[in-house]
């Protein structure tokens, strides 16, 4: 099994993974989730691609020994994992459920 399938195997084993989009550089989609339609997986590929991109050059920008790993996006519903290898980028799409907020140390203690 080669290292792809080993790491696809294990993104679909993650609670709350609902699917992943593989692409090149160029943005174009290598491989998808069934759980993801072709369209949406091109525009998943082309938005993501291009972020990267420029999260990668900032990360150079601020330190030149550096270099960007992954990038995590959450939104008020989802969470997108990009991680990019020399040849392809990864993009998983998952669930996300914000924590709720202790809100215990705003109650007033009654003296």
């Amino acid at each position: 099994m080669s290292a792809v399938e080993e790491a696809l195997e294990r993104i679909k084993e993650q609670t709350g993974v609902e699917g992943y989009v593989i692409c090149n550089y160029d943005g174009v989609v290598q491989r998808r989730s069934a759980s993801i339609l072709k369209g949406i997986a091109e525009n998943i590929a082309q938005s993501m691609t291009k972020l990267a991109q420029s999260a990668k050059n900032v990360t150079r920008d601020l330190n030149p020994n550096d270099d960007l790993k992954n990038l995590r996006i959450k939104t008020s519903r989802k969470e997108l994992v990009v991680s990019h290898d020399k040849d392809f980028i990864i993009i998983v799409i998952q669930e996300w459920t914000p924590a709720k907020e202790d809100q215990s140390h705003l109650q007033q203690s009654a003296t």
